[in-house]
């Protein structure tokens, strides 16, 4: 694939740079009077170059996406306009993992060709495995991967082409999408004999990440009078590298089948491929009644296991627009899910291959869901805008009863929306939303939910602005359950969720060349639930309406500053404070170690910037870019995956513009 990826990248260099010559020595053929004459515009180019210098204290979490090495900066940019030809090159690379590269050009619009590549890096937690007891043997501690560091690189790529017949709206076109992983993550998983055998020890340990996924869409699209159709193909694959599976020595097991202890697979990525078609039909968008239709069909097999999924997606919606004031909607969709997986799977001794076992596996669970909307868009007076939706969700279920879901759920839902311009200057935004859910699959889905949301955007002066954003969000849920390895389900009274959100910013630019803008944002999610365990001897217990809450607060405070033409100066700060806590009080969920303490969490982060450029005569320009990051754990929690760290990125430039 890199030779792939090479080859196409000099063959598209070469034929820029013949287009580009051609483009440049092409001469204008006579018009007719009556025609358009694009202007013909100078190329414009620029070239930067630099040092990244980055100093790193403690967790890369600091930076979190960010690849802390030294490097040399490299960047330009190309611009051509030549009727009829159009080109757009931009490149950026910050170092070997983290790059931008974006290729455009256009033939008239008869040729579209856009190509895009880029790379980042991800600073990946290494979680510290804990004895919380060590005087017993089972459950231990194993750790394999002490001391090392994580981190996966991305490399996504993207190419689309599109041919256009000259005199007929007819298009075909392809997009083609290749992503690449590679590095190293931590894999935790259970060693022993899992549920079968109280013999198990907690392990960490180094996983490889050599995962590749494509995605490639071929399609065409023409107007064909009133309507408009496009019908596409797409296949997508995903290749884990080959090393997706881990071998361990497990002990003997005491379950249904017994197993005999041995060396057995576990933790399995498997390759998977999948296909799909899409018919696309709309209306031209013209008159006072529009319509339009989707449908698809898309296919997915595991490529270990044979496992086949079947997604069936079709929507249609009509749009009558009554008057200029009043228009109504019309929404239909139909989603259908079927999973075919093996009745049983295999497992081998290593060791041993006399020692196999076959284990039963239930059937996956399918759905069909409908989906009906219907709304309404009024604007009675100028300035006022109304909207008012309902719909209706019906969910049905295919072998629900596995793990003892409902064979069905409904869904109602109302929602009245509208936008007011009390005065020049002053918009008001409502939403409220109310939902019913009878028959929710999973505990945390609610029975009720009710939300809302006012936004406030205020211009008092041309040098002024200001906007509060703020929404809240209840939702209920009346009973819960919990299903029992014997079959048997244990039952909870009640799950209560409430959810706010805070957002403002105001800017300022009264003072001259200089722009202040200052913002808060505030989040909170509090949560109480009936918690279920089991005691010591392994009788369920149901401990009512358990807490746990998280806030974050953020403050940040940027400023732009331009004291002359040719000097450009920013900074700008930004603090957050975040904090969690789950607060159980009894007995059996504190001693010996409190569960809360696995999510008991407090973290400070403070990133600070600052920008400087200066322009000199000639295209010339050098710049300086400077970025502190400071990750704290406050209450160094032991059992959380948070570390503290510091970060300092110091960015040099030298720029040139033609």
């Amino acid at each position: 694939m890199n030779r792939y990826l090479i080859a196409i990248a000099s063959i598209l260099i070469l034929g820029l740079s013949v287009i580009t010559v051609s483009a440049e020595t092409e001469t204008d053929a006579p018009a007719a009077d009556d025609a358009y004459i694009f202007p013909s515009l100078p190329p414009e180019a620029s070239f930067s170059a630099g040092y990244r210098y980055v100093d790193i204290n403690g967790s890369a979490r600091a930076d979190e996406y960010e690849y802390l090495r030294n490097s040399l900066y490299l960047g330009g940019e190309y611009r051509l306009f030549r009727f009829p030809h159009r080109i757009h090159i931009d490149m950026t690379m910050k170092n070997i993992k983290d790059y931008l590269g974006d290729v455009t050009y256009s033939y008239e619009d008869t040729v579209v060709f856009r190509g895009q590549a880029r790379g980042l890096y991800h600073n990946l937690d290494n979680v510290t495995l804990l004895d919380l007891d060590a005087a017993t043997a089972s459950p231990g501690v194993d750790r394999r991967d002490a001391g090392l560091d994580y981190g996966v690189r991305w490399n996504m790529y993207n190419v689309f082409l599109r041919f256009k017949t000259r005199d007929f709206p007819f298009h075909v076109y392809i997009d083609d999408t290749y992503i690449v992983r590679n590095g190293t993550q931590q894999q935790r998983f259970l060693l022993g004999s899992g549920s079968n055998n109280p013999g198990v020890i907690r392990t960490s340990r180094s996983r490889d990440i050599d995962w590749k996924t494509q995605n490639i869409v071929f399609g065409l699209n023409s107007h064909l009078g009133p309507v408009e159709l496009d019908l596409s193909h797409v296949e997508k694959r995903f290749d884990s590298g080959g090393a997706g599976v881990f071998l361990d020595t497990y002990t003997a097991a005491t379950g249904t089948p017994a197993r005999a202890a041995g060396m057995y697979p576990h933790n399995l990525i498997p390759d998977s491929k999948g296909s799909g078609n899409t018919l696309k039909l709309h209306t031209a968008y013209t008159g006072g009644l529009v319509a339009s239709m989707t449908l698809s069909k898309y296919d997915r097999e595991n490529q270990y296991n044979g496992a086949k999924a079947e997604y069936l997606h079709g929507a249609g919606e009509i749009v009558w627009t009554m008057r200029p004031d009043l228009q109504a909607y019309l929404k239909y969709r139909h989603k259908e899910i079927s999973i075919d997986n093996p009745g049983s799977v295999t497992m081998t001794d290593l060791l041993d291959p006399a020692n196999a076992y076959t284990y039963s596996v239930e059937h996956s669970i399918g759905s069909i869901t409908d989906t009906v909307s219907a709304g309404l868009k009024y604007r009675p007076v100028k300035g006022l805008s109304l909207r008012a939706e309902y719909t209706y969700d019906d969910i049905k279920r295919d072998y629900a009863d596995v793990i003892r879901l409902p064979e069905g759920t409904i869904k109602h839902n109302i929602s009245l929306n509208s936008d007011i311009r009390v005065v020049k200057g002053l918009a008001v935004n409502a939403r409220y939303s109310h939902k019913e859910i009878s028959d929710p699959a999973y505990n945390v889905e609610p029975d009720r939910v009710d939300e809302g949301r006012v936004s406030v955007t205020w211009v008092p002066l041309p040098v002024l602005s200001a906007m509060v954003s703020y929404g809240t969000a209840n939702e209920r849920r009346n009973d819960i359950h919990w299903l029992e390895t014997n079959g048997s389900l244990t039952h909870g009274d009640k799950r209560d969720v409430r959810r706010d959100r805070l957002i403002g910013s105001v800017t300022l630019s009264a003072i001259k060349n200089v722009v202040i803008t200052g913002s808060y944002a505030f989040m909170k999610n509090k949560i109480e639930q009936d918690l279920e365990y089991h005691n010591a001897s392994g009788t369920p217990q149901v401990y009512p309406a358990v807490e746990y809450k998280n806030t974050a607060r953020n403050y940040s405070m940027d400023i732009n500053y331009t004291p002359v033409p040719q000097v450009s100066l920013s900074g700008g700060i930004s603090h957050c404070i975040s904090d969690g806590a789950f607060n159980p009080t009894d007995s059996v969920l504190t001693q010996p170690v409190s569960i809360a303490s696995f999510s008991d969490m407090k973290v400070r982060e403070t990133v600070i910037t600052a920008n400087g450029e200066y322009r000199f005569k000639g295209g010339f320009a050098a710049g300086i870019q400077y970025r502190h990051s400071d990750f704290k754990d406050v209450i160094d929690n032991p059992h959380d995956d948070v570390n503290s760290g510091k970060a300092h990125i110091v960015l040099l430039t030298f720029s040139k513009k033609w």
